[in-house]
Protein backbone atom coordinates (compact mmCIF):
# COMPACT_ATOMS: atom_id res chain seq x y z
CA UNK A 1 0.00 0.00 0.00
CA UNK A 2 1.10 3.56 -0.79
CA UNK A 3 2.13 6.20 1.73
CA UNK A 4 -1.47 8.05 3.10
CA UNK A 5 -1.41 11.51 2.57
CA UNK A 6 -2.09 12.98 6.06
CA UNK A 7 -4.18 15.89 6.14
CA UNK A 8 -4.33 17.87 9.44
CA UNK A 9 -6.69 21.10 10.59
CA UNK A 10 -6.09 23.44 13.20
CA UNK A 11 -8.74 25.77 14.25
CA UNK A 12 -7.98 29.22 15.91
CA UNK A 13 -9.21 32.34 17.17
CA UNK A 14 -7.21 35.13 18.98
CA UNK A 15 -4.29 32.33 19.98
CA UNK A 16 -1.16 34.16 18.79
CA UNK A 17 0.11 33.35 22.20
CA UNK A 18 -0.14 29.24 21.31
CA UNK A 19 -0.35 29.59 17.57
CA UNK A 20 3.16 29.55 16.82
CA UNK A 21 4.33 26.33 18.51
CA UNK A 22 1.37 24.71 17.36
CA UNK A 23 2.27 25.37 13.64
CA UNK A 24 5.82 24.03 14.61
CA UNK A 25 4.76 21.01 15.79
CA UNK A 26 2.74 19.96 12.86
CA UNK A 27 5.60 21.54 9.99
CA UNK A 28 8.04 19.79 11.67
CA UNK A 29 7.42 16.62 11.43
CA UNK A 30 8.69 15.82 8.56
CA UNK A 31 6.31 13.88 6.45
CA UNK A 32 6.33 14.56 2.80
CA UNK A 33 2.79 15.72 1.12
CA UNK A 34 1.42 16.93 4.36
CA UNK A 35 -1.83 19.02 3.65
CA UNK A 36 -1.78 21.53 6.55
CA UNK A 37 -4.87 23.53 6.64
CA UNK A 38 -5.52 26.37 9.61
CA UNK A 39 -9.12 27.55 10.02
CA UNK A 40 -9.08 31.41 12.20
CA UNK A 41 -11.81 33.14 13.01
CA UNK A 42 -11.17 36.29 12.18
CA UNK A 43 -8.32 36.66 14.97
CA UNK A 44 -7.51 40.34 16.05
CA UNK A 45 -4.31 39.96 18.34
CA UNK A 46 -1.72 38.86 15.82
CA UNK A 47 -2.25 35.15 15.09
CA UNK A 48 -2.79 36.36 11.01
CA UNK A 49 1.02 37.55 11.40
CA UNK A 50 2.14 34.23 12.81
CA UNK A 51 0.07 32.31 10.28
CA UNK A 52 1.37 34.66 7.63
CA UNK A 53 4.65 34.00 8.42
CA UNK A 54 4.64 29.68 7.71
CA UNK A 55 1.45 30.37 4.49
CA UNK A 56 4.17 28.68 2.17
CA UNK A 57 4.06 25.82 3.93
CA UNK A 58 0.25 25.41 4.00
CA UNK A 59 -2.62 23.98 1.90
CA UNK A 60 -5.00 26.46 2.85
CA UNK A 61 -5.58 29.38 5.71
CA UNK A 62 -8.05 31.81 6.22
CA UNK A 63 -9.03 34.62 8.64
CA UNK A 64 -12.78 35.22 9.22
CA UNK A 65 -15.84 34.43 11.43
CA UNK A 66 -16.60 31.51 11.29
CA UNK A 67 -19.52 30.31 13.35
CA UNK A 68 -17.21 28.37 16.42
CA UNK A 69 -14.68 25.63 16.39
CA UNK A 70 -16.78 22.65 15.30
CA UNK A 71 -17.68 24.80 12.23
CA UNK A 72 -14.42 25.56 11.70
CA UNK A 73 -13.67 22.24 11.85
CA UNK A 74 -16.26 21.18 9.25
CA UNK A 75 -15.37 23.56 6.36
CA UNK A 76 -11.47 22.90 7.01
CA UNK A 77 -12.35 18.94 6.43
CA UNK A 78 -14.39 19.62 3.69
CA UNK A 79 -11.26 20.97 1.86
CA UNK A 80 -9.40 18.45 3.13
CA UNK A 81 -7.76 15.64 0.43
CA UNK A 82 -5.90 13.55 2.62
CA UNK A 83 -6.65 9.60 3.38
CA UNK A 84 -5.75 10.20 6.99
CA UNK A 85 -7.50 13.06 8.71
CA UNK A 86 -7.02 14.69 12.44
CA UNK A 87 -7.12 18.23 14.48
CA UNK A 88 -4.95 19.98 16.07
CA UNK A 89 -6.07 22.89 18.25
CA UNK A 90 -4.26 26.03 18.46
CA UNK A 91 -2.79 25.62 21.66
CA UNK A 92 -1.66 21.98 21.52
CA UNK A 93 1.15 20.30 19.82
CA UNK A 94 2.05 17.06 18.01
CA UNK A 95 4.92 15.24 19.87
CA UNK A 96 8.27 14.79 17.20
CA UNK A 97 7.65 12.20 14.89
CA UNK A 98 4.15 11.69 15.62
CA UNK A 99 2.81 11.65 12.12
CA UNK A 100 5.56 9.69 10.21
CA UNK A 101 4.31 6.53 13.38
CA UNK A 102 0.88 7.05 12.23
CA UNK A 103 1.28 7.09 8.34
CA UNK A 104 3.48 3.88 9.21
CA UNK A 105 0.39 2.55 11.55
CA UNK A 106 -2.23 3.13 8.47
CA UNK A 107 0.12 2.34 5.69
CA UNK A 108 0.62 -1.33 7.27
CA UNK A 109 -2.90 -2.03 7.91
CA UNK A 110 -5.29 -1.19 5.15
CA UNK A 111 -8.20 -2.16 7.82
CA UNK A 112 -7.30 0.40 10.28
CA UNK A 113 -10.17 3.08 10.44
CA UNK A 114 -8.99 5.11 13.64
CA UNK A 115 -5.48 5.17 15.86
CA UNK A 116 -5.10 6.72 18.98
CA UNK A 117 -1.89 7.10 21.13
CA UNK A 118 -1.65 8.67 25.00
CA UNK A 119 -0.65 12.27 25.13
CA UNK A 120 0.66 14.60 27.82
CA UNK A 121 -1.11 17.52 29.93
CA UNK A 122 1.10 20.73 29.86
CA UNK A 123 0.37 22.58 32.87
CA UNK A 124 0.57 26.87 33.44
CA UNK A 125 3.61 26.24 35.09
CA UNK A 126 4.97 23.85 32.46
CA UNK A 127 5.07 21.12 33.95
CA UNK A 128 4.09 17.50 32.54
CA UNK A 129 1.16 15.16 33.45
CA UNK A 130 1.67 12.07 31.25
CA UNK A 131 -2.08 10.48 30.26
CA UNK A 132 -1.84 7.05 29.57
CA UNK A 133 -5.04 5.20 28.19
CA UNK A 134 -6.77 1.81 27.48
CA UNK A 135 -7.72 -0.09 24.64
CA UNK A 136 -11.26 1.60 22.97
CA UNK A 137 -14.32 -0.23 24.07
CA UNK A 138 -17.19 1.13 22.89
CA UNK A 139 -19.44 0.07 26.21
CA UNK A 140 -16.85 1.75 28.91
CA UNK A 141 -16.96 5.17 26.22
CA UNK A 142 -20.73 5.69 26.00
CA UNK A 143 -21.20 4.84 29.79
CA UNK A 144 -18.29 6.88 31.50
CA UNK A 145 -14.85 7.36 30.06
CA UNK A 146 -13.74 8.74 26.71
CA UNK A 147 -10.45 7.00 26.31
CA UNK A 148 -9.24 9.03 23.23
CA UNK A 149 -8.07 12.13 23.24
CA UNK A 150 -8.72 14.23 20.51
CA UNK A 151 -5.33 15.69 19.93
CA UNK A 152 -3.49 12.24 19.95
CA UNK A 153 -6.53 10.46 17.59
CA UNK A 154 -6.63 10.08 13.61
CA UNK A 155 -8.73 8.45 11.40
CA UNK A 156 -9.73 7.56 7.77
CA UNK A 157 -11.19 9.98 5.36
CA UNK A 158 -14.06 6.90 4.46
CA UNK A 159 -14.53 5.95 8.02
CA UNK A 160 -15.10 10.41 8.49
CA UNK A 161 -17.61 10.28 5.30
CA UNK A 162 -19.60 7.12 6.33
CA UNK A 163 -20.55 8.19 10.22
CA UNK A 164 -21.38 11.62 8.69
CA UNK A 165 -18.65 13.29 10.23
CA UNK A 166 -18.67 16.18 13.00
CA UNK A 167 -22.73 17.33 14.44
CA UNK A 168 -22.13 21.16 14.37
CA UNK A 169 -25.15 20.39 17.19
CA UNK A 170 -22.63 20.23 19.54
CA UNK A 171 -19.97 23.36 20.45
CA UNK A 172 -18.12 21.33 23.19
CA UNK A 173 -18.35 17.61 23.06
CA UNK A 174 -18.16 17.08 19.52
CA UNK A 175 -15.21 14.88 19.80
CA UNK A 176 -16.92 12.51 21.92
CA UNK A 177 -19.83 11.99 19.19
CA UNK A 178 -17.41 11.71 16.64
CA UNK A 179 -15.42 9.10 18.33
CA UNK A 180 -18.97 7.35 19.75
CA UNK A 181 -19.62 7.17 16.24
CA UNK A 182 -16.95 5.60 14.88
CA UNK A 183 -16.82 3.31 17.78
CA UNK A 184 -20.23 1.99 16.82
CA UNK A 185 -19.51 1.82 12.74
CA UNK A 186 -16.65 -0.57 13.41
CA UNK A 187 -18.15 -2.54 16.45
CA UNK A 188 -18.21 -5.74 15.04
CA UNK A 189 -14.31 -5.46 13.57
CA UNK A 190 -12.53 -4.22 17.13
CA UNK A 191 -9.29 -4.71 15.14
CA UNK A 192 -10.71 -1.49 13.23
CA UNK A 193 -9.57 0.78 16.17
CA UNK A 194 -6.27 0.61 17.62
CA UNK A 195 -4.81 2.29 20.55
CA UNK A 196 -0.67 2.59 20.81
CA UNK A 197 1.24 3.24 23.96
CA UNK A 198 2.88 6.21 22.79
CA UNK A 199 2.34 9.95 23.60
CA UNK A 200 1.79 11.25 20.38
CA UNK A 201 0.29 15.01 21.67
CA UNK A 202 0.56 17.88 24.47
CA UNK A 203 -2.83 18.95 25.46
CA UNK A 204 -1.98 22.70 27.24
CA UNK A 205 -4.18 23.75 30.14
CA UNK A 206 -4.46 27.60 30.31
CA UNK A 207 -7.52 30.14 32.18
CA UNK A 208 -8.66 30.52 28.37
CA UNK A 209 -9.46 27.00 27.67
CA UNK A 210 -12.93 25.51 26.83
CA UNK A 211 -11.65 22.70 28.84
CA UNK A 212 -11.61 25.17 31.78
CA UNK A 213 -14.04 27.53 30.79
CA UNK A 214 -16.97 25.62 29.95
CA UNK A 215 -16.51 22.19 31.83
CA UNK A 216 -19.76 22.63 32.91
CA UNK A 217 -21.06 22.84 29.66
CA UNK A 218 -18.89 19.79 28.32
CA UNK A 219 -20.79 17.67 30.94
CA UNK A 220 -24.03 18.45 29.71
CA UNK A 221 -23.08 17.79 25.93
CA UNK A 222 -21.83 14.62 26.81
CA UNK A 223 -25.05 13.49 28.73
CA UNK A 224 -27.11 14.71 25.47
CA UNK A 225 -24.77 12.73 23.64
CA UNK A 226 -25.03 9.54 25.54
CA UNK A 227 -28.77 9.90 24.98
CA UNK A 228 -28.54 10.11 21.47
CA UNK A 229 -26.86 6.91 21.55
CA UNK A 230 -29.63 5.76 23.44
CA UNK A 231 -27.63 5.37 27.17
CA UNK A 232 -30.75 5.59 29.91
CA UNK A 233 -30.99 8.77 31.48
CA UNK A 234 -32.68 7.76 35.16
CA UNK A 235 -31.73 6.04 37.96
CA UNK A 236 -31.22 3.19 39.05
CA UNK A 237 -30.75 1.59 35.54
CA UNK A 238 -28.38 4.74 34.24
CA UNK A 239 -26.04 4.10 37.65
CA UNK A 240 -25.84 0.61 37.85
CA UNK A 241 -24.52 0.29 34.00
CA UNK A 242 -22.05 3.36 35.23
CA UNK A 243 -21.12 1.52 38.39
CA UNK A 244 -20.34 -1.54 36.26
CA UNK A 245 -18.36 -0.07 33.42
CA UNK A 246 -16.58 2.07 35.94
CA UNK A 247 -15.24 -1.13 37.27
CA UNK A 248 -14.39 -2.61 33.76
CA UNK A 249 -12.39 0.98 33.02
CA UNK A 250 -10.34 0.46 36.66
CA UNK A 251 -9.57 -3.30 35.34
CA UNK A 252 -8.67 -2.30 32.04
CA UNK A 253 -6.30 -0.12 33.17
CA UNK A 254 -4.74 -2.53 36.22
CA UNK A 255 -4.31 -5.18 32.71
CA UNK A 256 -2.69 -2.56 30.15
CA UNK A 257 -1.02 0.02 32.16
CA UNK A 258 -0.57 -1.04 35.74
CA UNK A 259 -2.47 0.56 39.21
CA UNK A 260 -2.00 4.08 38.64
CA UNK A 261 -3.49 5.97 35.46
CA UNK A 262 -1.50 9.01 35.76
CA UNK A 263 1.79 9.42 36.52
CA UNK A 264 3.93 12.84 36.85
CA UNK A 265 6.91 13.47 34.85
CA UNK A 266 10.01 15.27 35.77
CA UNK A 267 10.87 18.27 34.20
CA UNK A 268 9.51 21.17 32.19
CA UNK A 269 8.44 21.41 28.96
Amino acid sequence: MAAPKISVVTPSCNQARYLEQTIESVLSQGVEDLEYIIMDGGSRDGSVDVIRRHEKHLAYWQSTPDGGQVTALVAGFRRCTGDICCWLNSDDMFTPGTLKKVRSLFQEDEGLELVYGDYFVLQPDGSLIAKPKIAFDFDICLAVFLMIPQPSAFWTRRIYDSVGGLNCDYQLAFDYDLFLKIGRATRHYPEAIRHIHDYWSVFRIHDASKSVREIHGFHEEQKRIRSSFGFPRFWPHKKCIQYYQLARTLLAFHAERGLVPTRKEEGKA
